[in-house]
């Protein structure tokens, strides 16, 4: 038996290992830009729950392995009082460097705070989902929604400048890809789609999770890299949704959403990308949009996944599937490409007359819903003879712990990825 003292000196052991995992001491933080190149100045900023002027910062990969130690000082910190949700923090500087030689990808100081080391001339690229994080985000306050805000409104502007998490629908994903092998591989933010540079030297992108926050230029440096004959892959949902733009020092993204937007310029509106005031329709990019799919699990009569129209797809091969059966894929958010109806029970058919695109096909499909019934589809398709191939596969959680649970999932993702750096066929035969 604990003698009184004891008793009390093994619970405030235990207190403070709930408290402070790891004899961590480190309550948040942030950086002072998401993305940056090997010897780029980065400045991390961090509060901690006490005082320690000979902490060990370590800065950990996504494995879990500490690839960078730093003796710094570290000590709680107030945020700023002036709307932090859209200013910033504001916190006093704990460690300015410059980026060490470090393999691109995802970080996190203290095994917490993201950012990313870009590549030089990456053959596949990784976008990382940062404007829907910091859109939900609600570190300060608020964030571009009601229901997380305080007083349950909404901001117009957030600032990156605060802390924001790893993405919920993409971060099993990233703790998986970081380990396969696949060479030359470079992680951008979605603020670096602005700069077209960041992707000519590839020759596949990867939109992973729940990428809904484009900026204009980033659409069409999407667009550009795909008519060019370059492929891409949408291992998302919701997709495309909103418009956004970011201010001229790049640290706050501008959402006006549902209320009046001061911008000037119609084509620059934060407004959905299906409106017609933007002229800029989200299935000419991505076959598929959020409308003609809408909400899974739980808000539709759905089956969880996707029923497989053609099992003789190349993007299933070594998978024992058939016509009909279902690869389990339970997904909050769905995007369907225009559908006119359906060919035996199995066999929806593509209004193509819509899209135009030179080929086009449904690998697997489910029921979704918003305002009305809707239909979720896994595509593959190519705009014109000259364009790249697209994979669409319209879920928020093919790239969830969901989806990366499914061991199907991630043999189709390694399938995708191989035949489209290989230009190998993957339409279904009699779609050749």
């Amino acid at each position: 038996n604990f003698s009184i003292p004891m008793k009390f000196c093994f619970i405030s052991f235990l207190l403070f290992s709930f408290w402070f995992p790891n004899d961590d001491i480190i309550s948040d933080g942030y950086v002072s830009q998401l993305s940056v190149q090997v010897g780029d100045s980065l400045t991390v900023y961090l509060n901690a729950y006490k005082v320690d002027s000979d902490y060990l910062l370590k800065l950990y990969n996504l494995k879990g392995d500490v690839v960078g130690k730093f003796k710094v000082a570290v000590a709680p910190q107030e945020k700023t009082k002036d709307e932090p949700w859209k200013n910033g923090y504001g916190y006093k500087p704990t460690l300015k460097l410059k980026v060490p030689n470090l393999k691109s990808g995802v970080y996190l100081w203290a095994n917490q705070i993201p950012f990313i080391v870009k590549a030089t001339k990456p053959k596949i690229i990784v976008v990382y989902s940062s404007n829907t994080e910091n859109a939900y985000g609600n570190s300060g306050g608020k964030s571009l929604y009601a229901f997380n805000s305080s007083k349950k409104e909404p901001a117009a502007i957030v600032s990156f400048l605060r802390p924001i998490n790893l993405p919920k629908h993409s971060e099993a994903f990233l703790r998986w890809f970081c380990d396969q092998r696949f060479s030359d591989v470079g992680y951008i933010a979605d603020i670096d789609l602005d700069n077209y540079s960041e992707l000519k030297s590839a020759k596949l992108l990867l939109i992973i999770g729940h990428s809904e926050y484009w900026s204009l230029d980033g659409r069409k440096n999407f667009d550009r890299f795909v008519n060019e004959g370059n492929d891409a892959m949408i291992l998302s949902g919701n997709t495309m949704w909103w418009q956004v733009r970011y201010d001229r020092r790049l640290n706050q993204l501008i959402s006006y959403k549902r209320n009046p937007d001061p911008e000037p310029s119609p084509c620059l509106k934060t407004i959905n990308w299906n409106s017609p005031i933007l002229d800029y329709s989200i299935l000419n990019s991505i076959g598929a949009d959020f409308p003609h799919a809408g909400y899974g699990q739980k808000q539709d009569n759905g089956w969880d996944g996707y029923k497989i129209v053609n099992p003789q797809s190349p993007l299933l091969k070594g998978i024992k599937v058939k016509q009909g059966n279902i690869i389990a894929l339970p997904s909050d958010e769905y995007d369907g490409v225009p559908i006119l109806g359906f060919e035996g029970k199995n066999n929806p058919i593509v209004d193509n007359r819509l899209l135009g695109f030179k080929r086009i096909e449904i690998v697997g499909y489910d029921s979704a819903a918003l305002e009305k019934p809707g239909l979720a589809t896994w595509i593959v398709f190519q705009r014109t003879k000259k364009s790249g191939i697209i994979i669409n596969t319209g879920s928020t959680d093919w790239c969830s712990q969901r989806g990366m649970n499914n061991n199907q999932i991630k043999k189709i993702t390694v399938n995708m990825i191989n035949q489209l750096l290989k230009n190998e066929n993957v339409f279904s035969p009699q779609k050749k």
